[in-house]
C-alpha cells in the first residue's frame, strides 16, 4: 500500500511537470520587424527624410523566462534628392541634381531581458544589441559619384514589448523602439544616430 502511495505520487508529480512544461514556450525564437527609422544629427543634414525602408531580423535563445540571447540583423536606406545647384567638386564647380543615400547592414549580437513572466498579457522588455555595420555611401552629382563601402562598429540599446496572441502562446506580437549609433565618418557624415521604430511578430519553434 506505501509502494503504491509513493508511485501514485511520482506519478502525480511527473504528470504535474509535464503539465508546466507543456505552457512554457520554446526556447529558440525567430523575430521579424518592418522598421522605420529616423536620422539624427549630421546624417539629418545629410538625408533628412525619414526612412520608411527597412527591415530586422533575429534569433534568440531563452536562457530563462527572463533573460535571451541572441543575433540580429537587418537594412536600412535613406535617400534625399536636391533640385539643380552648383556644387563644388574635386576639379571645380558641377551643376546637377544631387542624390544622397546612404544604406546599412546591421550584424549584432542580442541581450534581452523580459520584466514580466511568460503568461503576462504584455510582457515589457529591454535590449542591447552590440556588433558591426556595413554602410554604403553613395552621392550623386548627375551621373558622377562619390562613394564609401566600409564596416563599423555599432551599438543599439532597445525598449519593446511582446504580446502573445493567448496565454502560452508560441506566436507574439512584437513592437519595440531602439536608438542606433555608429562612430562612422565619411565626408559630411561626423558619425551615424538614428531613433528606429520596429513593428512585426515573434515565433517560438517547436
Amino acid at each position: 500500500m506505501k509502494s503504491l502511495k509513493i508511485l501514485l505520487a511520482v506519478f502525480l508529480g511527473a504528470f504535474a511537470l509535464q503539465g508546466a512544461q507543456a505552457q512554457t514556450r520554446p526556447p529558440v525564437s525567430f523575430q521579424l520587424n518592418y522598421s522605420i527609422a529616423q536620422p539624427l544629427s549630421s546624417l539629418k543634414d545629410y538625408a533628412n527624410n525619414t526612412s520608411f525602408r527597412g527591415w530586422k531580423a533575429g534569433f534568440q535563445y531563452a536562457i530563462n523566462d527572463n533573460l535571451s540571447v541572441g543575433l540580429n540583423v537587418g537594412y536600412q536606406d535613406f535617400y534625399e534628392k536636391s533640385a539643380r545647384a552648383v556644387y563644388p567638386i574635386k576639379d571645380g564647380d558641377i551643376s546637377a541634381v544631387q542624390t544622397r543615400t546612404l544604406q546599412t547592414i546591421p550584424i549584432l549580437a542580442a541581450a534581452q531581458y523580459n520584466f514580466t513572466k511568460p503568461g503576462s498579457k504584455v510582457i515589457p522588455y529591454g535590449g542591447l544589441n552590440i556588433g558591426v555595420a556595413n554602410f554604403q555611401y553613395e552621392k550623386y552629382y548627375g551621373q558622377f559619384v562619390d562613394d564609401d563601402n566600409s564596416w563599423q562598429f555599432m551599438v543599439s540599446p532597445e525598449l519593446g514589448i511582446n504580446v502573445p496572441f493567448g496565454k502560452y502562446s508560441p506566436v507574439l506580437f512584437n513592437a519595440h523602439v531602439q536608438y542606433n549609433f555608429s562612430p562612422y565618418k565619411v565626408a559630411e557624415l561626423t558619425n551615424f544616430n538614428t531613433v528606429q521604430a520596429n513593428v512585426g511578430v515573434k515565433f517560438h519553434l517547436r
